[in-house]
């Protein structure tokens, strides 16, 4: 039991965190889409920041686990860090306001950094197993599947994310403060 527990924690630890990053993606897009609080250039950085990390993870199931794959997850992890940690900068000084609203007290923008930090510090611990480096056997037609799935859902959202910030920058530099989506604006759609 302990030895299957050993074998199949790794993948299920990097499903877990894949899984995670894919449902903040989907939140964000969700409060943008049905709260209609656009997303001013930091969050868009920040999620950039979440896709990349999704994108090592991705790598590790269709690849196999490799460091090199854990780096891009914790370069990654590190870059939403500092961005989050800037936005919380300028909005940590009593009376400067603050980006879109609060859940569960927190701004969008401490929960990325929260999140963001708890993947480094995960990812981090995962990188001190070493079995899981070892070349292995095929693992069927199952994880193929899984694996395509997690692509695919990753490249909807990735496109959903491009037409979202073509839709509110235009072809332009993306507003500081977003009230309205810039390309609809200056077409007449709206």
């Amino acid at each position: 039991m302990i030895a299957l527990l050993r074998k199949n924690i790794i993948p299920l630890v990097n499903f877990f965190e894949l899984s995670a990053v894919i449902v903040i993606i989907i939140l964000a897009l969700c409060i943008q889409l049905i709260v209609h609080e656009l997303p001013c250039p930091l969050c868009l950085l920040q999620r950039v920041g979440f896709l990349c990390m999704a994108y090592g993870f991705l790598m590790n199931f269709r690849f196999g686990f490799r460091p090199s794959h854990y780096s891009i997850v914790l370069v990654s992890g590190l870059y939403t860090c500092f961005v989050a940690l800037r936005q919380i900068a300028l909005h940590v000084i009593p009376g400067t306001g603050a980006y879109g609203s609060a859940i569960l007290g927190f701004h969008l923008y401490t929960w990325s950094f929260i999140a963001a930090m708890a993947i480094v510090v995960i990812t981090s611990l995962l990188l001190g197993v070493d079995h899981q480096f070892q070349p292995t056997q095929n693992r069927g037609k199952g994880w193929l599947f899984l694996t395509h799935s997690l692509f695919a859902i990753v490249s909807i959202i990735i496109a959903a994310n491009i037409v979202s910030v073509i839709l509110e920058c235009g072809f332009k530099t993306c507003p500081d403060d977003p009230v309205r989506y810039e390309l609809l604006e200056t077409s007449g759609k709206v």
